[in-house]
């Protein structure tokens, strides 16, 4: 309408200094039009009506922006080798005078007809051969979502999760044994036995997911299989996507970035102050409500690349672009939202993270292959209910579980869920990691079940899996019990029909009201994903505490600062108190995002010291450009870049200099290296040129 002109204002006020000046803009009614062109007299009706009816005859009618159906790229034998991959690790896992346990033979048949009958193989197939290169090349692969929900998925490789019910297998003989009772929500929970055939210490599997979350329940969804690549090795797995593909048929996904509640409100106040003129809170709040979800920007998905078949151009489906204000770095992505195109052309999820980076150091640094890690050690399990096993006293400072810096558990939040579900099983962390990663599924919901002593934490909604294989044990069809599921984990509830039916099958009233509350249900297999890494990494804080805090220290800790941490117990511990007060303070003094950081790196090097491990100085000939190293069993050696004002270039720049002799002079130093005057002065405070003098020039008077 007329009025909504204020809101093009307030966008543009930022932009143009002519903001106030703009055309109106709005859509108008066709009187409006024809008083518009009243100009050209009789020919107005020409103008405003027949002709834009004359254009949209020519229109289609069935005219779509991209082509219906779904249009993966194709790879010669996919199919083939995805099926034979699963034959043979099924065989070597569970076959027994080659056969194998009916479960595990119905599930895969299952999944393959659906897999290869929707010409998903080629999928499966890509997501195999990058994982097998990630691993031979050292970098283990996490997976996300539910691809953990496939079996087949396992067996090639794909991901660690293993969806089959909890179970028994001998590694030795291949005796297997299946608990169908719904009682243990993983496998590893299992209780320890040996085989009865052989004798040999049975292995323990299987995390109860059913494969319907994943390609639906009729087994054609098209798939997400998203996977966490390291960091380091995020490049080099895009480069084999595209030597597989071709350049000119691989593209990055874009994105289309909107204006948040955040930022309309502070555009509303901005324009508001910048005008002069007034209006009412909630004439602002308004306005601002007006402006979310208006595009803002275009982008690029930090991980997804977007794959065309060979007998299609990239233009068959979408525009393609290079993102906003990146036109000079070659980068090319769609122009469509990739989520708009989701069920029609193939987007692989190639994220980089930091877990797989640490694994990978913490394996160079100790010699300890992390896939013989166990999963549950009493020890590890032990930091979620004290600090004990880290040698630290309980009660001797304000921190009262281990698991400080371990991925997911070791934030406020993360604590205080832990304090309240104090986990001893492999599945309680699971069911941690669901309820920390959900909405409305914690605070109101299962925390309160929890502290009333209604259930437990294996017995509350965690994620979105456990509930249709919940309503089946209750004695729910599969079909009901799934769309009960869907529907509860995208926040729509239930409804009467499907109310009916848990209350008929005595469902708890406690459990339907939960169902209800819901908004948003993280998948079961992305929770165990996370908690097996977890558990890896905190046996290594546990048995291997100097590499462990090396490994963080280098690949989570951007913000770290010598002159800050390296400073001794006390000074670490006053400078962590002091942000503390200033969080929890209510006279405006709040802590800025970068304080937010530092208090948990602080935190971390106050557990590290309370350990006996501290940090040697800063060393100009043998510090690491960027990596923290051990310096003996009780002590670290920071890198380069851990001095305030070098940058990882920068650190290496001098790592490459000093790497010709040694320095005469910190002159010497800043031209052999290209060093500001600044970083001089900042490698100097941090002790680094003791022996070193500032000029290479004698002198006179003070050789006599």
């Amino acid at each position: 309408e007329e009025k909504d002109k204020v809101l093009r204002q307030i966008l543009t006020a930022d932009m143009f200094d002519d903001y106030a000046n703009q055309p109106a803009l709005y859509l108008r009614t066709t009187d409006e039009m024809l008083a518009e062109f009243s100009y050209l007299g009789d020919r107005a009706q020409e103008v405003v009506i027949d002709n834009p009816r004359r254009i949209a005859d020519r229109v289609q009618p069935d005219m779509q922006p991209f082509p219906e159906g779904f249009y993966p790229p194709v790879l010669e034998d996919a199919a083939r080798d995805v099926e034979l991959t699963t034959w043979e690790t099924a065989q070597r896992l569970y076959g027994r005078n080659g056969e194998l346990p009916d479960i595990v033979r119905e599930r895969i048949e299952k999944e393959l007809r659906s897999i290869i009958d929707n010409g998903f193989a080629t999928m499966y197939d890509i997501a195999r051969r990058l994982v097998k290169q990630s691993n031979d090349d050292g970098y283990l692969v996490g997976s996300r979502g539910s691809v953990g929900s496939s079996l087949i998925a396992t067996l090639c490789g794909i991901t660690e999760v293993n969806p089959l019910s909890a179970h028994y297998v001998c590694p030795a003989c291949r005796y297997s044994s299946f608990d169908l009772s719904g009682r243990f929500g993983s496998g590893y929970d299992l209780p320890d036995h040996s085989c009865p055939d052989c004798g040999t210490t049975l292995s323990k599997e299987g995390q109860d997911i059913p494969f319907e979350t994943f390609l639906g329940f009729t087994g054609d969804k098209t798939p997400d299989i998203d996977l966490n690549f390291s960091g380091e090795y995020q490049g080099r797995a895009h480069s084999l996507i595209e030597e597989l593909f071709g350049n000119e048929f691989t593209f990055k996904a874009g994105t289309i970035s909107t204006y948040a509640e955040k930022n309309t409100i502070a555009m509303v106040r901005g324009y508001f102050e910048k005008t002069g003129g007034y209006a009412t809170e909630a004439e602002k709040r308004r306005l601002a409500k007006r402006l979310q979800g208006v595009r803002q920007t275009t982008g690029q998905h930090p991980g997804a690349i977007v794959v065309v078949p060979r007998d299609r151009e990239i233009y068959d489906f979408t525009p393609v672009h290079h993102p906003a204000d990146k036109s000079a770095n070659g980068i090319v992505t769609t122009h469509f939202d990739f989520n708009s195109m989701h069920d029609t052309i193939l987007k692989l999820d190639v994220l980089g993270k930091d877990d797989p980076t640490m694994l990978r150091f913490l394996e160079e640094a100790t010699g300890v292959d992390v896939l013989t890690v166990p999963f549950m050690d009493d020890k590890v399990m032990s930091l979620f209910t004290s600090t004990e096993a880290l040698g630290i006293p309980g009660g001797s400072w304000d921190v009262t579980i281990g698991t400080l810096s371990i991925p997911e558990m070791g934030t406020f939040m993360a604590r205080g869920m832990i304090r309240d579900i104090r986990p001893q099983r492999f599945y309680d962390l699971v069911q941690l990691m669901g309820l920390s990663h959900g909405k409305n599924v914690w605070v109101g919901n299962a925390q309160d079940l929890i502290r009333q002593g209604i259930c437990d934490i294996t017995e509350v909604i965690g994620c979105r899996d456990s509930i249709m294989t919940a309503l089946i044990q209750f004695g729910l069809s599969s079909k009901m019990s799934f769309d009960i599921m869907e529907r509860v984990r995208r926040g729509k509830g239930l409804s009467a029909e499907q109310e009916a039916a848990m209350r008929e099958n005595k469902v708890p009233d406690w459990y339907i009201d939960s169902c209800k509350k819901i908004s948003y249900m993280f998948p079961k297999a992305h929770a165990v994903a996370y908690a097996i890494t977890a558990l890896r990494l905190a046996w290594f804080k546990v048995y291997r505490p100097t590499a462990y805090y090396c490994a963080f220290f280098t690949v989570r800790a951007d913000e770290f600062d010598c002159m800050e941490m390296c400073t001794g117990l006390e000074s670490v511990r006053q400078r962590r108190l002091d942000i503390s007060a200033r969080r929890n303070s209510t006279d405006g003094d709040a802590t800025t995002a970068l304080e937010d950081r530092k208090y948990y790196i602080l935190e971390l090097i106050e557990e590290m010291h309370r350990r006996g491990i501290g940090f040697a100085p800063v060393d100009l000939y043998a510090s690491d450009a960027s990596r923290f190293e051990p310096a003996g069993s009780d002590c670290i050696l920071p890198p380069l870049n851990a001095v305030p004002g070098i940058s990882a270039v920068t650190a290496a720049r001098i790592v490459e200099a000093r790497a010709n002799g040694p320095f005469k002079s910190q002159e010497d130093l800043a031209v052999r290296a290209g060093l500001s005057s600044a970083i001089i002065t900042s490698l100097g405070a941090a002790g680094c040129f003791a022996d070193i003098p500032a000029s290479s020039q004698l002198d006179l008077f003070s050789l006599g």
